[in-house]
């Protein structure tokens, strides 16, 4: 977790987390990406001896700091960790739990959401024939579908300009979106291609490169199944989240008779179709995401953090002037 490279494709779009907030790489992981390295180690003492003319070795805290009559230190009255202190990746996993926990409109749970049935005979082979037709704009695209894939967010960040520390309400909107898409993405990715209501999982769509040779996609096929497609259920589901938070200019529609020609909704679909450019996934793939984004959206929106205190908060972080 220390950069956004090792998860890039680990939730099919899912950003590294806070960069030198994960950690696990180990002691040297953290001495490298930490902002904030303290080493304490023994050092000459502060106060040279009266009687000596050295200085002895001394330690934190100093050994003499609550020997009689000194007073030891004192500790403040903090009672919990500060809210602000909470990097946007693990407050975003701990949202998992209210998540699941939580009923949508018309009683929908996490795991109830009903997606397309995956396209076979003819439809199959029209969607690899247009992925085939997509590989003359890989070059066009290669750079902007890279970038989406290690640092999705930075796209979102960019419009209308924002970041944790200018908006850090809105920066944790988003991240619980990234978060609970790439835990329901797994979920459903997993469970496609059921044989049969007895099955505890299906065995997943295969990638369009495991089909066709032909597409030859330019980058490493992600570790897991095709259907529903991660990045287009994260970008949907951010872009529906931050549509509730940010200033109208973000989800106007240029095109009064299209819903979808607003900045936001234009991000995710580029986004997605971009996924099928570099033929790792099928166009269905993308359309089940949004149906998934959707139908996560409703139940997201219901938990009380979210109702109460994120989307509050992060409304009014585009109100009060920014300096």
């Amino acid at each position: 977790m220390v950069s956004g490279v090792g998860l890039a494709d680990g939730g099919d779009g899912g950003d590294g987390g806070d960069g030198g907030d994960g950690g696990d790489g180990g002691a040297l992981a953290v001495i490298r990406s930490s902002t904030a390295w303290r080493p304490i180690g023994v050092s000459p003492a502060l106060t040279k001896p009266v009687t000596d003319d050295w200085w002895r070795g001394d330690k934190w805290p100093p050994a003499d700091w609550d020997t009689p009559p000194n007073t030891p230190w004192g500790i403040t009255a903090a009672s919990r960790f500060p809210r602000r202190s909470w990097a946007p990746y693990y407050y975003s996993l701990g949202m998992l739990g209210e998540f699941v926990q939580t009923t949508g409109p018309m009683n929908l749970t996490w795991n109830q959401i009903s997606l397309p049935t995956i396209p076979t005979g003819q439809q199959l082979t029209d969607e690899i024939n247009e992925l085939i037709q997509l590989i003359d704009y890989r070059p066009g695209v290669m750079a902007e579908a890279l970038m989406q894939r290690d640092n999705m967010l930075a796209y979102w960040c960019g419009m209308l300009m924002f970041g944790k520390s200018s908006h850090p309400w809105t920066y944790d909107l988003m991240e619980i979106a990234l978060r609970v898409g790439q835990f329901q993405v797994m979920h459903y990715k997993r469970m496609a291609n059921k044989a049969n209501l007895a099955d505890n999982e299906g065995q997943g769509r295969p990638r369009p490169s495991q089909l066709s040779p032909a597409l030859m996609p330019p980058i490493e096929v992600p570790g897991h199944a095709s259907y529903p497609s991660g990045h287009a259920t994260e970008a949907y589901l951010i872009s529906r989240c931050l549509a509730q938070v940010m200033p109208p200019a973000a989800s106007s529609p240029y095109d009064s008779a299209d819903p979808d020609s607003t900045p936001l909704q234009r991000l995710a679909q580029r986004v997605a179709r971009n996924r099928e450019v570099l033929g790792l996934h099928y166009h269905s793939d993308s359309r089940a995401g949004r149906v998934l984004a959707e139908g996560t959206y409703g139940i997201l929106m219901a938990c009380p953090t979210i109702q109460n205190v994120i989307v509050p908060y992060a409304k009014a972080e585009w109100i009060a002037p920014q300096y």
